[in-house]
């Protein structure tokens, strides 16, 4: 065999040699840069799924409400919420009233449901550790602020229904327990209800 073919044919691998070694694979992206670099995308269909939500919200509760939309065309964000939040409660107190027309026992079974729930956040209170203490004393001193205003207020009957302010949650920070430990009453006292529990719907632009 001719020498120059047989010095062509040995550098031919060697000639590919370096290119190979140059070329290094990608390093896979860890957990934490992945999530760096799909934030803004997720944001962005964050956003487009709050927009689409908060559309369809608009059309239902103008709907609900009877008003018309080309009156409420640039209605903001706040505003489609705070009318969805009022029309709820206003469907409750109705249902409410409608259940105590049909049955005035009703008074007394929601009395005796809440008390015992007040038992079974209490026991379990006293018993979970690792409970942080404020927000414990906050919790404790909301539900006894409610059955306080349960016990205080009557309900309206159905052709009586004043504005009535909101649950104390929405209005203004939860209270602290009272220094002397709330007492749990018995199903057979007063059982004003909702007064203070679902507030009176209004809504004018």
């Amino acid at each position: 065999m001719p020498a120059d073919i047989m010095e062509k044919n040995s550098s031919s691998p060697v000639a590919a040699t370096p290119a190979s070694m140059n070329t290094t694979p990608d390093k896979p992206k860890t957990a934490s840069e992945h999530r760096k670099s799909s934030k803004p995308i997720m944001e962005k269909r964050r956003r487009a799924r709050i927009n689409e939500s908060l559309g369809q919200l608009k059309t239902l509760i103008l709907d609900a409400l009877k008003k018309d939309s080309s009156r409420h065309s640039k209605l903001e964000k706040a505003d489609i919420l705070e009318m969805t939040v009022k029309h709820l409660r206003n469907m409750q107190r109705a249902q409410m009233t409608a259940a105590l027309n049909t049955d005035p026992t009703v008074l007394g079974k929601y009395r005796a449901g809440f008390s015992e729930c007040m038992n079974e956040v209490t026991r379990f209170l006293s018993t979970c550790e690792g409970v942080n203490t404020e927000v414990r004393t906050r919790l404790l001193g909301h539900l006894a602020s409610c059955m306080t205003q349960i016990n205080a207020m009557n309900y309206p009957t159905q052709h009586q229904i004043p504005a009535g302010p909101p649950h104390p949650s929405f209005s203004q920070p939860m209270v602290q327990i009272p220094s002397a430990p709330f007492t749990l009453h018995g199903p057979s006292d007063p059982i004003p209800i909702f007064s203070s529990h679902v507030a009176h719907i209004g809504y004018d632009r």
